[in-house]
């Protein structure tokens, strides 16, 4: 029988994680219209800045476990290591809990710190603080990663819509009760230890399936042993997806400080539907890294083939949403948030630019990390990071809101044109 290609292999997976997340992102864009039209447009946009606030320290402060998984888990599953697979999920386990804690507490803290730029009252620093403390339940980078280490992204999507249906679930409720800001954080909240819950239950359930050890159950003693370069990984992983998190997010903030909380709104809205277009991407994008782990080893070749081939079609992708957004955004906001939220238009084109751009080099950033270099895409994220900090709140100031969404575009270039250099230097 000719197995499949490792393409073929990638595209099916992102099949299976566009299910999960397609039905996520109509999801999204219903409980985000559901909570701008109950809260009005200034409540909206406090609550999309404690949501950004939130969701943007807990990424500076958690690891990518999965990739960890994915990474040795591979290796130790390869030379029938049950062992050793074992003692990398606990250590992965253990990233999960710790940087959940730091996130809640540094959330917490931080949130007396920024509040009073950005238009809170003490109500609702105090809301921002309790909000925190949700981000203790999302720990589930493990059991993502323990389903792509066994290619079961057809179960991972099945888990992954549990969290925008229970969004979108709270979010009917709080609507219909009518309730405040208050009552859409605590649906949040919910949502995210429901869908842990279950992503676990179905990582579990795969490994007593296949008969290897659960989180656990192996001693950690000894993981950095059986694996070379495990906490620079780690460490490497984490800052570039905190980085590469803190993009989506930040801008929120910035705008709010730059202007009113109701831009903030109108802003996340914008981002809300730039993300629903480029879902597909980012779903080959998740699909391709096992594929090229396992191909870094011997085919170093087909992993480069690979990356033109996506490179290609993400770009026509990202041309097409450009020109979706152009016609069709002032419609979308329209029907989401009604004819208050209009104003978000050059907001909605701007970040369809710039997320277009990323696109375009959303198979290099897997790749380089699978062919045994995430130090160079650390490099990359921490350079092209900072200089999309100063160009925000560069731009923030002289533009006002709108700044930032330019700021997005400037950011990707910049961001792109660093990704190729490196990749290129790697391939020599």
């Amino acid at each position: 029988m000719q197995t499949d290609s490792p393409v073929r292999r990638a595209m099916r997976n992102a099949v299976w994680l566009l299910a999960g997340k397609g039905a996520g992102g109509v999801f999204s864009l219903i409980y985000t219209a559901l909570a701008a039209r109950s809260l009005g447009v200034d409540q909206f946009g406090i609550f999309a800045l404690i949501l950004a606030y939130g969701q943007t320290v807990y990424n500076l402060a958690r690891f990518q476990s999965w990739q960890t998984v994915v990474r040795y888990g591979a290796v130790h599953l390869a030379a029938a290591a049950p062992d050793r697979l074992g003692r990398v999920m606990n250590f992965a386990t253990a990233l999960d809990i710790g940087a959940g804690a730091v996130g809640a507490v540094l959330g917490m803290a931080g949130a007396m710190l920024i509040g009073p730029h950005v238009g809170w009252s003490d109500s609702q620093q105090r809301l921002a603080m309790l909000f925190s403390l949700s981000l203790l339940f999302a720990l589930r980078g493990t059991p993502t990663g323990i389903l792509r280490l066994f290619d079961r992204f057809d179960i991972a999507a099945y888990a992954e819509t549990v969290l925008p249906m229970m969004r979108l679930c709270g979010a009917l409720v709080a609507w219909w009760v009518e309730a405040p800001v208050v009552g859409f954080l605590i649906a949040w909240s919910v949502a995210e230890l429901v869908t842990t819950a279950a992503i676990w239950w179905a990582a579990l359930r795969e490994l007593r399936r296949r008969g290897q050890h659960v989180p656990g159950a192996a001693k950690l003693r000894g993981v950095r042993a059986e694996n070379p370069g495990l906490w620079r990984f780690a460490w490497t992983t984490n800052v570039n997806s905190s980085l590469t998190l803190v993009w989506r997010q930040l801008p929120v903030l910035v705008v709010g400080w730059a202007g009113t909380p109701a831009a903030a709104g109108g802003y996340r809205i914008a981002a809300n539907l730039v993300n629903a277009l480029s879902k597909p991407a980012s779903a080959l994008a998740r699909a391709m890294y096992p594929e090229l782990a396992r191909l870094a080893v011997s085919e170093r070749r087909t992993v480069a083939r690979i990356v033109r081939q996506v490179t290609l079609a993400t770009g026509l992708i990202g041309l097409a949403g450009v020109g979706v957004m152009t016609l069709l955004g002032r419609p979308a906001l329209r029907l989401i948030g009604g004819e208050d939220y209009l104003f978000a238009h050059p907001f909605l084109v701007l970040l369809a630019i710039a997320a277009a751009i990323d696109l375009c080099g959303v198979a290099v950033e897997p790749a380089m990390t699978a062919l045994g270099h995430p130090g160079r895409v650390l490099m990359v994220r921490v350079i092209a990071g900072l200089g999309f900090i100063t160009v925000l709140a560069g731009l923030a100031l002289a533009l006002g809101p709108i700044g930032a969404a330019w700021a997005a575009v400037v950011g990707a270039i910049f961001l792109l044109a660093m990704l190729f250099a490196q990749y290129r230097r790697i391939l020599r």
